[in-house]
């Protein structure tokens, strides 16, 4: 019983610096900056091309906070520096963005995003500039958050065509 307790606490010790190594070795991101290495975390470098493309064209000043990469669900979450969040899938297509706290995303990012006829939609009702989040919900909706009270959730389909207003 001893000698089985005993080889079970130094399976434990190995499987303990054995982890403890491997998260070391963890890519640094931000330019290096110290910071805590999250299982999952990916460089920069490794989003797909699409992905690098929008963030360059829309926060090319920003710079890069986070980057995860979740295999199981296929996606990459970004977090920017200005904690602007965004969310790609495997193809680098961006699934949802978010605005920080009480801000609202830049007009151009919900006008690159969303289809025409939705940002339309968003533009004649006076809240293209009131944007704080936008989600393609199951690939099948865009919901849109807006910064105003009331029913503040836009939801348009895949054409850009208004479906509802939710809270």
């Amino acid at each position: 019983m001893k000698l089985k307790s005993l080889i079970s606490g130094v399976a434990s010790l190995a499987i303990l610096f054995g982890t403890a190594n491997a998260v070391a070795q963890v890519p640094v991101i931000g330019g290096g900056a110290p910071g805590i290495a999250v299982a999952g975390s990916s460089d920069y470098s490794q989003l797909p091309d699409k992905a690098k493309k929008f963030i360059d064209k829309h926060f090319k000043n920003t710079g890069v906070q986070k980057c995860e990469k979740y295999f199981a669900k296929g996606k990459y979450e970004v977090e920017l520096r200005n904690g602007v969040d965004l969310e790609f899938n495997t193809k680098g297509e961006l699934v949802e963005i978010d605005a920080p706290g009480n801000t609202v995303l830049p007009a151009t990012v919900v006008k690159d995003f969303l289809p025409h006829k939705a940002y339309e939609r968003l533009e004649k009702d006076g809240y293209a500039g009131s944007v704080e989040s936008i989600e393609l919900n199951r690939g099948k909706a865009y919901e849109v958050e807006l910064n105003i009270a009331g029913p503040d959730t836009y939801v348009f389909d895949l054409g850009g065509v208004f479906l509802a207003i939710e809270d």
